[in-house]
């Protein structure tokens, strides 16, 4: 995003004035839900981290009675609704008989009006009445702050799927995170998919957010979610954790999406937001409405990129050290390792590769670029040890690794630096 970036009222204002969505019905009636108004329109990689365990909120018993007891209060109202849409159905049908053998009586006549009034009742609550309600509801509802309570509901009930884009969830704030991951795990436990879409915390998108917020450090806080979202997946079960895909991309999109089901909350990216979102006008409407289906366009374009990574890629790096033959044993070249972007370098974390390499430089052949390291993909690339006791950017390195993959602790992490070769 550009310095000059448009504010959030002013980017929505305009894409609803591009796209003919521009007249405002101000209701002011539900101040403590936030609604403002309405609108038609492998190395340190196994090692486990001790930050993600303290920051996770687990799911605990609670959170799963209150999600049972949602979906019961759901069941009984559907289950009362269809016993009285069929014995009104029931009844008619009865009362028509009835009519029928009465042939041309008074008695007939009038229990054919009485069949024909609760059928016609049945036919608008399960027809016209949904019709007229859906055309009585606005197209898109603006909220000062962002609907928790909105969105975990949807969730909770979402038949179809689950999208979430942005610099990363809402949900993972510490208030709302146990109850946003126990409903996550109860939709996919139904069978229900889940897309997660985060930025890399690396990305020049996320400095930027960063000199966006009006306090805090967007790539630390990233880093701690991901870190979350970790620890958690390592507690789902193998049925659980298909349904469930995170991504990492590194381009800021047009806008952040909340999807669930049918019901979409938006919000654009502003010049001063701030981290849980309380200062931003988030827009809900449907994945029907013009931008419900803008900003989920936009998200099928990312996931879909190659340059999104998924959560295996984030936290390793694929690639082939090229040691050379010299007639003696040869190390093995296929290395999966931990890595970081960091003061302009790209550094690698096994113990096993800086005693292979020793003091010397050897070629290495990477399959993909790397976010905050620049690499045209072309150059040939060489490895190095990285020495942490003299190098001045050892501080850097070592405090991007702990943000990245957790405080080390009594873990020492050896690195080698891959470097351009000029």
């Amino acid at each position: 995003m550009a310095p000059n970036a448009p504010s959030i009222g002013a980017a929505g204002t305009d894409y609803m004035r591009r796209t003919g969505h521009g007249r405002y019905r101000a209701d002011h009636s539900f101040p403590d839900k936030g609604c403002a108004s309405y609108a038609t329109m492998p190395s340190w990689v196994t090692f486990a981290p001790r930050l993600a365990a303290m920051t996770l909120t687990k799911v605990d018993r609670r959170s799963m009675r209150t999600l049972r007891r949602y979906f019961s209060s759901i069941l009984r109202r559907r289950i009362r609704y269809a016993a009285t849409i069929c014995f009104l159905t029931a009844a008619s049908l009865v009362i028509f008989l009835l009519a029928a053998q009465s042939a041309e009586t008074f008695r007939g006549d009038l229990l054919m009006n009485l069949g024909a009034t609760i059928f016609g009742a049945v036919a608008t609550a399960s027809i016209l009445e949904p019709l007229i309600d859906r055309s009585q509801t606005p197209e898109v509802v603006v909220h000062r702050t962002f609907p928790h309570e909105l969105f975990l509901d949807a969730a909770a009930g979402a038949i179809g799927r689950i999208r979430i884009m942005g610099a990363w969830p809402y949900g993972m704030e510490p208030p709302y995170r146990g109850r946003y991951l126990a409903v996550l795990q109860q939709a996919m436990a139904s069978g229900v998919p889940v897309q997660i879409l985060i930025l890399d915390p690396a990305s020049s998108a996320a400095q930027q957010r960063t000199s966006d917020m009006r306090n805090g450090d967007a790539s630390e806080t990233i880093h701690e979610v991901l870190l979350a979202f970790k620890a958690w997946v390592d507690t789902l079960s193998r049925r659980t954790a298909n349904h469930l895909e995170i991504k990492i991309f590194s381009a800021l999109p047009p806008a952040r999406l909340y999807l669930a089901g049918r019901k979409v909350v938006c919000s654009f990216f502003g010049d001063s937001d701030s981290r849980d979102g309380s200062n931003v006008r988030h827009y809900e409407t449907s994945t029907l409405g013009g931008l419900g289906l803008y900003v989920n366009e936009a998200f099928d374009q990312l996931w879909s990129s190659e340059e999104a990574l998924t959560l295996e890629e984030y936290w390793q790096l694929d690639m082939e050290v090229r040691f050379p033959t010299d007639g003696g044993p040869v190390p093995d070249r296929h290395r999966v390792v931990g890595y970081v972007a960091a003061a302009g370098g790209l550094f690698v974390s096994d113990q096993q590769l800086l005693h292979d390499i020793g003091h010397h430089e050897i070629p290495v052949r990477l399959r993909r670029r790397i976010e905050g390291f620049d690499w045209d993909g072309n150059v040939r690339l060489r490895l190095r040890a990285f020495d942490r006791s003299r190098d001045p950017r050892s501080d850097v390195v070592i405090s991007t690794a702990n943000s990245k993959y957790g405080d080390e602790n009594n873990v020492r992490r050896s690195f080698v630096e891959v470097r351009v070769e000029m």
